[in-house]
């Protein structure tokens, strides 16, 4: 027994165990109070109606099995669950059956009774299969027993069909009970399936929650090592460095605070879901708090050229609450209102009070939100817009956590906006809260060791802002400058300069993120020349202009997506050899076979080694150039095929003329024959002709001068004819005239059948009768056969149905491998036998001869193209390859058998597309 069989039966038997332990008895109690019931309300009736003669019995007996149902129900149905089924059910039984036995025995319409009771058994009861059976055997084996104990005589008749359809239903009955347990089996092992993921799930839940908690610890002391030493040189601790070195230093700082942002919100959410994240309520001037951080942020935001304004804060009352908790409510909200409203737009952060609390509002003109997207948003990971064409970054963290952040001080926050590009407003309703006491110091220390500080707060929003504004900054300079001008706008645009071949391959990198732009841009200049492009399709629109050698395209842009331009450039025939490579941050699984997929060439997952992109870039250009001299050389190669089927069909053509100049000796020999015939006939006919014409003179020199010399005339010519033997004469003329006709006829037949052998219509399909093909090719080669002194015989059946098939073509297969035979005969002479019938849907022919037959060596290689094994000159070794491709055409096959020494035999079937059948043709 296998360990998953094995594993089954055990699952079965706790299954079973927990059935006859919780199900059974409920299901039980059930049945018994819907037996009671029905025997109290509506089978003691019917007794009385139907059975008024033997009532009192009836009563006395189904009030015996309600005391009994009564027992079971209160007693017996939570200890012994299947032995209180069995009870009940043989309880039930013996009641029907005395009933029976009361009311006609055979005859009985009680009987039903039994029938209702098994039926019920299977549906009600959560028996086994075994136990509805074992139930159901004892039930039918009950009632079949009656005959045995009768008084009265039995009705066997209707005892018979009783005894039929009782049977019938308990073998219902079983079945049902097996089939239920297996259907209650199935639900238990998905349930215990469910409560096995549910817990596994709830482990790697909290695994998950303790190794994000322990990453993000661990991923501060390396980031800290990483920015501490950049705000040193930043600020000139290490000494004066170059514009380009400090641009490096700046966006380096910038994302460096963008990731410990990032880590600060991970890590956040971390400790709300594992329950560890704990607020301590103070007295807070949230006011004041929220002026630090609009004044902070007033620098941002006329950098984004965005009004920036509040109101009703130096009014606001003091509340308890925890400062750090709040200050990321509002940095998040106001980071998010900056991050989504352009140049022009306005935000403004206001305030009032409450009876019971504080109302604060941040409200913007930006993008807006979607109205069926109001309540997603505060959804953890949730993103507004989730396609790969999204301008604004984020991981949609910030405002999952404000709300958790909100609530846990018992707040609530909603969003409200009438749509894109008509604004949106976050509104955040705070208690007054109540003190949870004093801190140590009434210090609040940050995670990590730090105070987290207004200012620290805000330098990580200007860090998230800062990429994304360089990003528009660029797209806007892209509408309103040339490329030259966009190549001088940084320093780290501009490469080292090397010097390049004339033939170096071109490189378009598209990627809307300034800096991962230049980067790219300086790691590849090196090898490459590269055009850059801020989006999908600017990148497309500058292929078409001007096709480079490859394309470095991010996945994640505005406009159109890196996906969206590689299904572009594939799906365009004139671009689709354009290799692709996709670049981006996220690296499931799912996302490199959707673009693979798309017919992406390459994959590179941020962050990549420099030198990894390059390799990845070399091979594929390389390939690139390979693949365009491949094209070329296939170009000469479809040349040259076609030059070389052009020489095919010379060859076949020559094949072909070959044969009909083979054919000329023997036609000639067939044709001079009849001719001899009408030439000698033609001279005797002449020479009768001229006797005619003596008879006819002769005659007409006599002169008729009346009647009577007319008779002597008529007289004399009758005598003159029977003295020149004019009758022979006329025999002899209509012997001369057939000979001539027939002579005449067959030169005819001959001719045209050469003639359709030559010029056979190729390709003109037709509904063909192959046993005119046959005879008409033994004709051309009759000559040819004398020669090689081989004896012909045709099988060939009176009817045969029509193919359709190039008759001309068939002529020339059938010629080849008659010739065929006829010269391995060698001189000696033989018999070749052509067999043709129908059969399977398809014509059969078959062309055997006792010649020498063919060496095993040669039987691999006989089809093949000018393979011969005639003496040279003798063949050109097309006509077998040329066979066969004739009747491959007609859908057919040609093949050979042979052993050496006792000849060939090649087999031709044709299929047969259902056309009538010839007529008996003589």
């Amino acid at each position: 027994m296998s360990a998953a069989t094995a594993e089954d039966h055990a699952l079965y038997r706790e299954f079973r165990s927990r059935c006859e332990r919780e199900l059974l008895p409920r299901a039980l109690r059930n049945a018994v109070f819907v037996l009671f019931v029905l025997q109290t309300f509506v089978f003691i009736p019917a007794d009385y109606v139907l059975y008024n003669e033997v009532f009192p019995e009836f009563l006395a007996a189904r009030l015996s099995l309600n005391a009994l149902l009564a027992l079971i129900y209160f007693a017996t149905s939570e200890k012994y669950p299947v032995i209180s089924s069995a009870v009940t059910c043989f309880a039930a039984g013996a009641l029907f059956l005395m009933m029976v036995t009361l009311t006609g025995w055979g005859e009985s319409g009680y009987y039903a009774g039994l029938i209702l009771l098994v039926v019920g058994m299977g549906v009600l009861a959560p028996l086994s299969g075994r136990q509805g059976f074992f139930i159901a055997s004892v039930l039918f084996t009950g009632y079949a027993a009656l005959p045995l104990f009768a008084v009265d005589p039995i009705n066997w008749w209707s005892f018979g069909q009783n005894l039929f359809f009782l049977g019938a239903a308990c073998m219902e009955a079983g079945f049902a009970c097996v089939y239920m347990d297996r259907l209650r089996f199935a639900d238990f092992k998905q349930r215990r399936e469910l409560e096995q993921a549910r817990d596994e799930l709830r482990e790697l839940d909290q695994a998950k929650s303790r190794f994000s908690a322990n990453i993000h610890h661990e991923l501060r002391t390396p980031l800290t090592l990483i920015l501490a030493p950049l705000q040193a040189l930043r600020s000139g601790e290490f000494g004066t460095l170059s514009r380009p070195v400090s641009r490096s230093l700046e966006t380096m700082y910038a994302n460096g605070q963008r990731l410990f942002k990032m880590i600060n919100s991970l890590l956040d959410l971390a400790k709300l879901e594992s329950r560890q994240f704990e607020i301590h309520r103070l007295p807070l001037d949230l006011g004041r708090l929220i002026d630090e951080l609009v004044e902070g942020a007033g620098a941002l935001a006329q950098r984004k050229e965005v009004e920036l304004s509040s109101s009703g804060l130096a009014v606001l009352p003091k509340i308890y609450a925890d400062p750090e908790a709040m200050e990321k409510v509002v940095v998040n909200l106001l980071g998010n209102a900056l991050k989504f409203t352009e140049a022009g737009g306005r935000v403004e952060i206001w305030a009032r009070a409450l009876d019971d609390g504080i109302e604060i509002c941040v409200e913007d003109t930006g993008v807006g939100i979607p109205v069926d997207k109001l309540d997603v948003i505060f959804d953890r990971f949730a993103q507004v817009d989730t396609s790969a064409t999204r301008r604004h970054e984020g991981t949609g963290i910030g405002l999952s956590l404000v709300r958790e952040l909100v609530e846990m001080h018992g707040g609530r926050i909603r969003a409200e906006s009438e749509g894109f590009g008509r604004g949106s407003r976050m509104v955040v309703v705070l208690p007054k809260g109540e003190w949870d006491g004093p801190l140590e110091d009434e210090v609040l220390v940050a995670e990590g060791g730090g105070s987290l500080g207004v200012s620290r707060s805000l330098e990580l929003v200007e860090a998230e802002l800062q990429s994304e504004a360089g990003s528009r900054e660029d797209r806007f300079v892209a509408d309103s400058a040339s490329e030259s001008e966009l190549e001088s706008r940084s320093e780290l645009t501009r490469p080292v300069a090397v010097e390049l071949p004339a033939d170096a391959a071109e490189v378009l990198v598209a990627e809307d993120n300034p800096d991962m732009r230049s980067l790219l841009r300086f790691l590849l200049s090196r090898e490459f020349r590269v055009r850059t492009a801020c989006n999908g399709r600017e990148a497309l629109e500058q292929v078409r202009e001007r096709m480079p050698d490859l394309i470095l395209t991010d996945v994640m842009m505005p406009e159109m997506s890196g996906t969206e331009l590689c299904r572009e450039i594939k799906g365009d025939p004139a671009l689709r050899g354009l290799p692709v490579v996709l670049v981006t941050a996220k690296a499931e699984s799912e996302m490199q076979i959707e673009g693979l997929e798309l017919g992406a060439d390459d994959y590179v997952t941020k962050p990549f080694h420099p030198r990894e992109l390059l390799a990845r870039v070399r091979s594929l250009v390389l390939l690139r150039r390979l693949q365009q001299e491949l094209s070329e050389r296939n170009a000469e190669l479809v040349q040259a095929f076609s030059d070389l089927r052009q020489a095919e069909v010379r060859l076949v053509q020559s094949e072909r003329l070959s044969a009909v100049g083979e054919l000329a000796a023997g036609v000639a020999h067939e044709i001079n024959n009849p001719v001899n015939f009408a030439l000698n006939a033609a001279r005797a006919l002449e020479g009768s002709f001229a006797e005619v014409l003596d008879v006819v003179e002769r005659a007409g020199s006599l002169e008729p001068d009346d009647a009577a010399k007319l008779s002597f005339q008529a007289t004399a010519l009758r005598d003159l004819a029977e003295e020149m033997g004019l009758e022979d004469t006329r025999a002899t003329l209509s012997e001369l005239v057939g000979i001539v006709s027939e002579g005449l006829k067959r030169t005819h037949r001959i001719v045209a059948e050469l003639r359709d052998f030559a010029a056979p219509g190729r390709g003109m399909q037709a509904n063909v009768d192959v046993r005119k093909c046959i005879r008409s090719t033994a004709e051309l080669l009759r000559h040819a056969l004398q020669e090689a002194r081989a004896e012909l015989e045709l099988s060939l059946p009176d009817t045969l149905p029509l193919i359709r098939a190039d008759s001309g073509a068939l002529n020339q297969v059938f010629l080849n491998l008659l010739k065929n035979a006829a010269e391995a005969m060698e001189g000696r002479g033989g018999r070749i036998e052509v067999e043709l019938c129908a059969q399977d849907a398809e014509i059969r022919i078959e062309i055997r001869d006792d010649g020498p037959g063919i060496a095993p060596e040669a039987m691999e290689r006989l089809f093949e193209p000018f393979f011969t094994t005639k003496e040279e000159g003798k063949g050109t070794g097309l006509g077998l390859s040329m066979s066969r491709q004739i009747v491959a055409g007609h859908e057919g096959s040609l093949e050979v058998k042979s052993v050496p020494g006792e000849g060939a035999t090649f087999i031709v079937r044709l299929p047969v597309d259902g056309g009538r059948e010839s007529e008996h043709e003589t």
